[in-house]
């Protein structure tokens, strides 16, 4: 499986396809997954439940903790009230694919 294939670069600075796991017993990153379409997403698991924007709030906490950055810099771009998602994080493209193309790489298949 490709990690690269869930980041993507934009104007703004990177885009993340994920997959989020709400109501979870636990807050990780699973690893990633293939979803139907094939595409790869990365698998997140939050306790908070899905709605009112609870759990992409989650998400974003958790991300935010991991990368060391603002939780304001991601926010989701697409996929709001599902749970297939591609998120937006704000900062320089190049830098930031580099960083958590690394990151990516190192996720486990799931």
């Amino acid at each position: 499986m490709k990690a690269s294939s869930a980041l993507t670069m934009s104007a703004e600075g990177i885009r993340l396809r994920v997959r989020v796991k709400p109501g979870s017993s636990r807050r990780a990153v699973l690893g990633r997954t293939v979803l139907p379409g094939g595409e790869t997403a990365v698998l997140i698991a939050v306790s908070a439940p899905p709605e009112d924007g609870k759990a992409n709030a989650a998400v974003a906490a958790l991300l935010s903790k991991l990368w060391g950055m603002p939780k304001t810099s991601i926010r989701v771009r697409v996929g709001a009230a599902g749970r297939s998602k591609i998120l937006e994080v704000d900062g320089d493209p190049t830098a930031l694919a580099a960083r958590l193309g690394a990151w990516l790489d190192a996720l486990a298949d799931v």
